[in-house]
């Protein structure tokens, strides 16, 4: 009949409206899925990015860190060392400043005025420090070297030998004249190299031949610091002296360098160093032009520092 028809049409009309309308939201959810799955992997994607961000800013900022403490602490050591060597410029200086200036009429230096004679004419040739001994300032001491008028006035004094009584070595001397020209401590000059050989290197020569490597370089450097135990660390039983790699007494102690390390010395290595520092230090004043005397002066002055390491290596007491 029509209505069985009709409500057939409809029927299939409704199913079909519906698979349509199911058809859509298929489509619509497929789209939505792909629509959360890219933005997931957009969400992963970024949170992989912000972790490495992270941990790069981590180690960037560690890094920062790390190299600011780094400067920190080498600028604190420079500080320290500067500190250090401004002391003992400050103490030559003084040591410079009392032996240029110090001279009175009443108390000549007799290193500044050699025409100073005594009763018999004779020039008087006294038994002084040299100025690198007076300003030589080993360690952390802070006090300024005293000044050559502070000395006794009573202190014996050793005439300079008769003319006669004393033989100056032809071939050192003409060395010492050329050298005198053109003052220099590169061991290429003949007179510095002669030094060298005969005294300096026999006299820096002990049974630790690494330390005492070290030792020569520091010396050259102008980088070695000596300074006595203090009371309260002193130990009056015998240890090893590090140099002569023996037991001794050693009431000293010697750092070289941009090291922190103290190594215990006996009394006669440090006589040795400080031989040897005194002498250079006296070379030094020459090239410099702080040492005014005549070139005989010079030369028996030089001779003089010289007996200085011959005594010290042969175990000594210093005559200065």
């Amino acid at each position: 009949s029509s209505w069985d028809r009709s409500v057939s049409d409809v029927k299939g009309q409704s199913s079909a409206r519906l698979q349509d309308d199911l058809r859509k939201a298929h489509d619509e959810l497929r789209l939505k899925d792909e629509q959360v799955s890219r933005l997931t992997r957009i969400r992963a994607e970024v949170e992989a990015e912000l972790e490495e961000l992270t941990a790069s800013l981590f180690q960037e900022a560690h890094s920062m860190v790390r190299e600011a403490n780094v400067r920190q602490a080498g600028a604190e050591k420079s500080l320290k060392e500067s500190l250090m060597q401004i002391e003992v410029l400050t103490a030559e200086v003084a040591a410079l400043k009392a032996l240029v200036l110090t001279s009175t009429p009443s108390r000549p230096n007799p290193h500044l005025h050699p025409q100073i004679k005594d009763e018999s004419g004779g020039l008087l040739r006294k038994h002084r420090r040299s100025p690198s001994h007076l300003n030589l300032n080993y360690g952390r001491q802070t006090s300024p070297p005293k000044s050559p008028t502070n000395q006794p006035k009573n202190s014996p004094e050793s005439p300079q030998p008769k003319d006669d009584a004393i033989e100056v070595d032809p071939i050192v001397h003409k060395e010492f004249l050329a050298w005198k020209e053109n003052p220099t401590l590169d061991k290429s000059d003949p007179f510095i190299a002669r030094i060298y050989r005969e005294d300096i290197e026999t006299c820096l020569l002990f049974a630790n031949k690494e330390l005492s490597k070290q030792l020569s370089d520091g010396i050259q450097m102008g980088e070695i610091f000596i300074e006595a135990v203090t009371d309260k660390a002193k130990n009056n039983f015998p240890r090893k002296c590090a140099l002569l790699e023996t037991v001794r007494q050693c009431q000293y102690r010697l750092r070289i360098g941009n090291s922190e390390t103290w190594h215990s010395i006996s009394y006669m290595c440090r006589n040795r160093i400080i031989a040897v520092c005194d002498f250079l230090n006296y070379l030094r004043y020459i090239q410099r032009g702080l040492v005014k005397s005549s070139a005989h002066e010079i030369y028996w002055e030089i001779v003089r520092l010289r007996k200085e390491m011959v005594l010290a290596r042969l175990g000594l007491a210093l005559s200065s």
